[in-house]
């Protein structure tokens, strides 16, 4: 039934089914959701966005700083791009419920590229750790009444526990793109290896 999918592609199909169809979950229960798992669903996305930080982090650390200026054609992010797009989404995301940022950290389209031409990894990784700070400090401060409200975020209007569900989606397709640059340098990932597989 699966021809031509390894166990790897396997999983990640998976990982996007269950991923939509919790989506059209979130949508479809509307306000009930919003009333009586608010707790559960912030529990269940800062638990998820902490084990990406840590991932990225991880990641970044473990590829050759000689490697951060890579990219795999022309046109596409090279590894310090990504792993600066995710500082500033970090950001920018709790900005759409009005957290406070940062001194320093003024959260629009604009950060992106601001901090595209941060390329040093020493600069990179404490960039990840401070901006990882402020998103799970952020998401777990939500109350229950934030995360039924109606929010603005990329564009896009929805009940602020929804579109937390568009941006771990977002984040997991990045931390996919940084895996697959880590491995096309010859670095495996670090829970990988751990793993020893």
């Amino acid at each position: 039934m699966f021809i031509g999918f390894t166990h790897t592609r396997y999983s990640h199909a998976s990982g996007a089914l269950i991923l939509a169809l919790a989506f059209v979950t979130v949508v479809a229960a509307g306000p009930a959701m919003a009333q009586g798992s608010a707790n559960d669903l912030r529990a269940g996305y800062l638990a998820d966005f902490d084990t990406m930080q840590t991932k990225f982090k991880e990641l970044a650390g473990a590829m050759d700083a000689d490697t951060y200026g890579w990219r795999p054609m022309d046109g596409v992010r090279s590894v310090s791009e990504v792993f600066m797009l995710i500082a500033a989404e970090n950001y920018f995301v709790p900005s759409a419920w009005g957290a406070a940022p940062p001194d320093g950290i003024t959260p629009s389209f604009g950060l992106f590229e601001e901090l595209a031409v941060v390329t040093d990894k020493r600069d990179v990784l404490a960039a990840l750790e401070k901006s990882a700070t402020y998103l799970l400090e952020a998401v777990g401060s939500l109350s229950d009444a934030q995360m039924g409200e109606t929010i603005r975020m990329f564009g896009q209007e929805g009940v602020l526990q929804a579109s937390l569900l568009l941006v771990v989606g977002d984040m997991h397709e990045h931390l996919g793109q940084a895996i697959a640059y880590a491995r096309m340098n010859e670095v495996v990932p670090p829970w990988t290896a751990r793993q020893g597989q």
